[in-house]
């Protein structure tokens, strides 16, 4: 008889400020945030804003047209670094400034992707 492995799932790795961004988009009413298999994921009306992808590193769905836009300023950013979608951006997350930046992003996120009311 072949043996039969259980996995079971540990709980994710977050750094303290990043344990904190998710407490704090927890009680942001436009969010859901959801633990899946992958991991903690955001939401805004159904669309995937924010991906926890590390202990201390959060992608950030920005949209190619708002990363543009913000091209200068995120380039001068050693905490963000574009990722291989033109969409998204990483964000290290190691102190109280660079949260701060994620929940600022987070709010360029959620209005890139909510559109606007007339």
């Amino acid at each position: 008889m072949a043996g039969i492995t259980v996995r079971r799932r540990t709980a994710e790795r977050r750094g303290p400020y990043v344990a904190r961004a998710v407490a704090e988009l927890r009680s942001w009413p436009a969010l859901v945030v959801s633990d899946t298999r992958r991991g903690t994921v955001v939401a805004v009306r159904g669309t995937e804003i924010l991906r926890l992808t590390g202990a201390a590193e959060v992608q950030v769905r920005l949209t190619a047209p708002a990363i543009d836009r913000l091209g200068p300023y995120l380039r001068d950013c050693d905490q963000v670094h574009a990722c291989a979608d033109r969409a998204w951006v990483a964000v290290q997350v190691d102190a109280e400034p660079d949260l701060e930046l994620l929940l600022a992003l987070t709010s360029v996120a959620i209005k890139a992707h909510v559109p606007a009311e007339t």
